[in-house]
């Protein structure tokens, strides 16, 4: 079997595995986007004794995914005081994904947008949120959303020379089919300038972003990656966004490879059974991963505290 027909396996392996499995044992609310047809599933999470208004984060969760798999994030940013919310991309989630949905990573960074403007809107919600004080967190194509939110603009020729060069890599074989893809809104910016703050984890898509747009971006901006990422490769993804941001940090993970900021669930382990060609639990690697999901959810805290201010009542 080719490396696409593996790798379209996968996904259809995942999708399986998950389509009869609730995300999360929380209750999720939804909203509607009847502009693209789309319904959004979202998730709040409030500290429990928290006095006054607080900083909010928002989460976007990596291709395929959901926002589940980073709980460890989301737990720690919560105790220190902050609220999250997070939406499931739709078309592009553990239980509903499609090549489109992989494909239209310009249509996440509206998602957390109008989840924004939907959380802003609500009575109840809206009063516990300090308008001045919003970052936003993701990982993968999620840690390319958050900086689509600072401006980063998608180029469609800029991936595609990507993917039809000799030394691109394995990110260019999770979606193959782009018949049912409109790009019309591809190279459209999503900045929202409500965002003050990004911590971008392992961020995908580095390779159609153009380095003008990135060197547009003024809010701070935190770049964390492994150095033996096997799928977003380093160099056209975390180093190539650094080095076009003005005054972002780069952390470099020894070693953890790209899957490293996904917390494991059962289904993921059963795919590892099944898959060789994605390590999405870390086998393959001898680092203590809930170590290091540790020490990134304190930099995350540390980043946020600076970055988007005193958090004390």
């Amino acid at each position: 079997m080719g490396e696409i027909g593996i790798m379209r396996k996968f996904i259809v392996l995942i999708t399986v595995l998950l389509s009869s499995c609730s995300p999360s044992g929380e209750p999720t609310s939804v909203f509607l986007d009847p502009s693209r047809n789309r319904s959004i599933d979202y998730q709040v999470w409030i500290p429990e004794e928290s006095i006054g208004i607080r900083p909010l984060v928002l989460l976007s969760h990596g291709s395929g995914g959901d926002y589940t798999n980073h709980k460890w994030l989301i737990n720690a940013l919560v105790a220190n005081d902050y609220i999250v919310a997070a939406p499931n991309h739709p078309f592009n989630t553990t239980r509903d994904n499609t090549d489109k949905g992989v494909i239209s990573v310009w249509d996440r960074p509206l998602d957390i947008s109008l989840l924004l403007d939907h959380l802003l809107a609500d009575p109840e919600l809206s009063i516990l949120i300090d308008e001045t004080r919003i970052g936003a967190t993701g990982f993968s194509s999620g840690g390319y959303t958050v900086i689509a939110l600072g401006g980063a603009s998608y180029d469609r020729e800029l991936m595609s020379n990507y993917c039809n060069s000799i030394d691109h890599g394995p990110d260019c074989e999770l979606a193959s089919d782009d018949t049912d893809v409109d790009y019309s809104n591809s190279a459209l910016s999503y900045k929202d300038s409500r965002i003050k703050a990004i911590f971008s984890m392992a961020p995908a898509v580095g390779a159609a972003i153009t380095k003008a747009s990135l060197e547009s971006i003024e809010i701070p901006v935190y770049i964390i990656a492994a150095v033996d990422d096997e799928l977003a490769y380093p160099a056209y993804n975390a180093i190539h966004y650094a080095d076009n941001i003005p005054d972002s940090n780069l952390e470099m993970l020894p070693s953890g490879g790209h899957f490293i900021f996904l917390e494991c669930n059962f289904a993921t382990h059963i795919a590892d059974w099944f898959i060789d060609e994605l390590d999405l639990c870390g086998n393959e690697f001898s680092v203590d991963r809930p170590q290091v999901r540790g020490k990134v959810a304190a930099e995350a805290v540390a980043f946020f505290n600076q970055s988007i201010g005193d958090i004390s009542p």
